[in-house]
């Protein structure tokens, strides 16, 4: 079992040894041995089911690569990345079985899995509707839009004038990942560029902070203060701006382990109601309980947006449906934004 992060494979080995028990016999017939083992992370236990992540994988696939007969990758749409490739390249395993929510990948590098045999083709899918009710909570999606103020408008609209501006004279193609290497390409030559690439960065920035959304955020915990909600930003300054303006725990990538896993623990147990988050959440961890997500700010990646829905819709005990709020500056890149990852992931709802 390969997976991407530490988190994802402490998970893993903790489910697998749940099903499969502490021991299995021996492969050489004579006693038995651990069930599960672990490659990653510090620990070097290879057993007849080996947890690993992918980079861990990467390193020792040539020493461990004949040992084993099925290859399960967990969040597949990383495997097409150039060094995992290598994995099931080198791996011997007849048998092989990606798991992902998120599996088309914007550069469609995805198509890489089935054809060039790392993988093979998709043989199940279910759209998220299909699993609401009975496997996923039933859920609802409501977008919100706040006005900027008259400085953060201003503002917003001197630095993205000079950006268009930029752009338009040199007509890049930015929905297309080559139109955008291009931008950026020009910005490591061009001062203009330069100043237009940091003129997006600051339209960027006051559209995400914007201070009413601040308000509407206030308003929204007020309205779920009996519920368990995850505020999604996109960077670690506004997660720990929103942790101190409203006295919530805050995880981020540089939230330690240990603390991690604690703060977790305590939202599972209903000590803490409310969790502020980057992205370190986004993807696969299993967020306990959580049935409301505040979307303040994020990419334009479907993925991203499918992952952060992925983390309210844990079954639990309760019948209200889980909620998804979005939260966007009205007239700003935002709208764009909002719609592209939005496409497809809403199917139905």
């Amino acid at each position: 079992m390969v997976a991407p992060t530490i988190d994802l494979m402490i998970q893993w080995h903790a489910t697998l040894t749940n099903a499969f028990g502490d021991q299995l016999p021996h492969r050489s017939g004579d006693g038995t041995e651990q069930a599960v083992g672990v490659l990653g992370g510090g620990t070097h236990e290879i057993r007849p089911i080996t947890v690993t992540t992918y980079d861990s994988a990467y390193r020792y696939i040539d020493e461990y690569g004949d040992q084993f007969g099925l290859l399960i990758a967990d969040e597949i749409h990383h495997l097409p990345a150039p060094t995992y490739r290598q994995i099931p390249k080198m791996a011997i395993a007849p048998y092989r079985l990606g798991l992902t929510a998120t599996y088309e990948r914007a550069d469609d590098a995805h198509e890489l899995l089935e054809n060039t045999g790392l993988i093979g083709p998709v043989v199940y899918e279910e759209e998220v509707d299909e699993l609401a009710g009975e496997y996923l909570s039933e859920y609802e999606t409501i977008h919100m839009q706040v006005e900027l103020t008259d400085d953060e408008r201003s503002q917003y609209d001197e630095e993205y004038g000079i950006y268009r501006e930029y752009v338009d004279t040199h007509d890049f193609d930015l929905w297309k990942a080559e139109g955008y290497q291009e931008f950026l390409a020009h910005t490591s030559y061009d001062s203009d560029g330069r100043r237009a690439l940091i003129a997006k960065q600051r339209a960027e920035e006051l559209a995400r902070t914007a201070a009413k959304k601040l308000d509407t955020l206030d308003t929204l915990l007020k309205r779920h203060h009996d519920d368990r909600t995850i505020i999604f930003t996109a960077n670690n300054d506004f997660a720990y701006e929103i942790s101190q303006e409203f006295i919530v725990p805050c995880i981020t990538h540089q939230t330690k382990t240990d603390e991690r896993t604690e703060i977790l623990e305590r939202f599972r147990t209903g000590e803490y109601s409310i969790l502020a988050t980057s992205q370190v959440l986004d993807e696969g961890i299993d967020v306990p309980a959580a049935n409301v997500g505040i979307i303040l700010s994020g990419s334009a990646s479907k993925r991203q947006y499918a992952q952060r829905l992925g983390r309210i819709l844990r079954p639990t005990d309760e019948r209200q449906p889980a909620r998804l709020y979005e939260i966007i500056a009205t007239d700003t890149m935002e709208n764009y934004v909002s719609q592209r990852r939005r496409e497809g992931v809403e199917a139905g709802t």
